[in-house]
């Protein structure tokens, strides 16, 4: 964590990092991406404790969507019950903008070993009609 603390944009997200050690760099990584890459606006890391992690919302400029984003190494194993379980801890959490995200969907921020970072939606239950929301793009 000592090199990720010389960034200049670490304090953004220090507190959150240093509460989950081990996800700090996929949430760093990802956080940098959405401000700096992708220029979200009102970006917010929202500590989820009973997922062990910390969540990222912040509104898309480029289509005035707003996105819920939890970072994850492409190495984790996902299953329909681990996706069902991470929508019930997040209705579980104290923190109501969770509760809101988890109501229908959040984004998967995906990072590969070499850093790219790839973005998927995953809905509760039946997924929308595609117009609805796409996903996060340049």
């Amino acid at each position: 964590m000592q090199v990720l603390a010389q960034h200049p944009k670490f304090q953004d997200v220090e507190v959150e990092c240093r509460m989950f050690p081990d996800h700090a760099e996929q949430l760093f990584q990802v956080y940098l991406d959405l401000t700096e890459a992708k220029g979200f606006e009102n970006v917010s890391v929202i500590q989820a404790p009973l997922l062990g992690r910390c969540l990222i919302e912040g509104k898309n400029v480029h289509n005035g969507n707003d996105y819920t984003v939890l970072p994850v190494l492409v190495t984790e194993t996902w299953s329909l019950e681990k996706m069902q379980d991470v929508f019930l801890s997040l209705d579980k959490e104290q923190n109501l903008r969770l509760k809101t995200a988890a109501s229908f969907k959040i984004t998967l921020a995906l990072i590969a070993a070499d850093s790219t970072l790839t973005y998927v939606n995953l809905y509760r239950g039946v997924p929308p009609e595609p117009k609805d929301t796409p996903p996060i793009s340049t």
